[in-house]
């Protein structure tokens, strides 16, 4: 099965029909979009349901709040409760595909605050503590970690050290959990988000979506890749995430 993993960027707005068009050209199995909104959602969800993909779980995002959607051709099953803290429920959305025979956690990691004690950073580590304790917990099933991490290795997944948390995602690993891509891709260095300096004019590069599978999903992930396309021709700020599954 093929599943795609894509920050839609705001909820896609007038990119809409452009994000179904590179949605459907991979035809997907599952899809695991994050800055997925409702009312841009609805009309969303509608196309891709003409295309084969009936089956959809979100986070119900509120207004113009960025959530979570996973889209599928075959019946998916929600795991309760959801593990993340009580004020990022919105960020976190657990599935199983069963038709498949694993689970998936889409998660939309918080981005950085401007500084260590700033409120989006407590709230940061505080959502990372919850995803290593889930983490541990799914060891021993086939499970699948995919999203938006804003999240990465300080010199390895950016040019320099700026990222906060950065010791958490090492802890993942440490775990016994495989990062996809880049045991799919070693020794390389690919970027899926830049920042942006004024004017414009495009700033660093970030690898900042992830794929992380347990010990006994491994085996089974016949590629892990990143498409830049769509990024570079301005659909999203963010490249997909291609998953291959046996």
């Amino acid at each position: 099965m093929k599943l795609l993993a894509w920050n839609i960027q705001h909820g896609g707005a007038a990119r809409l029909d452009r994000i179904v068009e590179e949605i459907s050209a991979y035809e997907p199995d599952a899809i695991a979009l994050t800055e997925f909104r409702a009312g841009p959602g609805v009309a969303l969800c509608a196309a891709l349901k003409e295309r084969g993909m009936p089956h959809v779980e979100t986070t119900h995002p509120a207004g113009n709040q960025n959530g979570i959607a996973m889209v599928s051709r075959t019946p998916m099953r929600r795991i309760r409760p959801c593990p993340a803290p009580s004020g990022s429920l919105v960020r976190w959305l657990d599935i199983r595909l069963p038709e498949y025979g694993f689970g998936i956690g889409v998660l939309h990691v918080m981005a950085a605050g401007s500084s260590r004690k700033h409120p989006t950073n407590v709230a940061k580590t505080r959502f990372w503590d919850a995803v290593l304790l889930a983490a541990e917990a799914r060891l021993h099933e086939p499970f699948l970690l995919v999203g938006d991490w804003n999240t990465g290795a300080h010199r390895l997944d950016e040019t320099g050290k700026t990222y906060v948390c950065a010791e958490h995602f090492g802890r993942l690993a440490a775990l016994g959990w495989t990062d996809m891509w880049r045991h799919h891709n070693p020794g390389i260095t690919e970027w899926t988000w830049y920042s942006t300096w004024k004017g414009g004019v495009r700033g660093n590069g970030f690898r900042l979506d992830h794929a992380f599978a347990t010990p006994s999903l491994m085996p089974r992930i016949a590629s892990c890749r990143y498409s830049h396309a769509e990024r570079e021709a301005r659909i999203s700020d963010h490249s997909l995430v291609i998953v291959d599954v046996a």
